[in-house]
């Protein structure tokens, strides 16, 4: 599981096949979220979030601050959001979130774990199983270390379905 603050407004908007006006907006979804302090765990949290910006005076508000808002556009947004939802996406996201650490332990004889992600039924899904694998990749880049060549690896990672991506 990962949160929707974590997956970010591109892999969003990427996963909800947005146009860019679409993402734009939600872009802008996200910044005002960010600025209120309001966490977007779940697509729940979305969701609520959609609605806040949809009600006319926070438009207008909003638009002011960020740049227009068409109520147009969060309508399309959130029929996107329906969609991912009745696919079943609404289990991928929330918490406790996926922590990179729990890939990374050693067993008591400082083994490396081996950890199975299981994708049989996410694999049905390939816009979600792809924007998974590239928000997993893009985790790993961004908090693991450039550490050169070590004598045991920290982490190996494999995955089939690579042209999915």
């Amino acid at each position: 599981r990962a949160t929707v603050s974590e997956m970010g407004p591109n892999l969003f908007s990427r996963l909800l096949e947005l146009n860019d006006v679409q993402s734009g907006v939600l872009e802008i979804i996200f910044k005002a979220a960010d600025d209120h302090g309001w966490l977007l765990l779940d697509l729940k949290d979305l969701r609520a979030m959609l609605s806040f910006a949809a009600e006319k005076d926070n438009t207008k508000d909003l638009s002011a601050q960020y740049g227009l808002i068409s109520p147009t556009s969060i309508a399309a947004i959130q029929r996107s959001l329906l969609q991912l939802e009745n696919a079943g996406g609404d289990q991928f996201f929330g918490e406790p979130a996926l922590d990179l650490a729990d890939f990374m332990r050693q067993d008591m004889s400082g083994r490396g774990v081996v950890n199975v992600l299981a994708a049989d039924q996410l694999i049905l899904k390939p816009m979600l199983y792809s924007t998974f694998l590239l928000w997993l990749l893009s985790e790993l880049f961004e908090k693991l270390p450039e550490v050169g060549d070590l004598d045991v690896p920290k982490l190996v990672f494999f995955f089939d379905e690579a042209h999915l991506l």
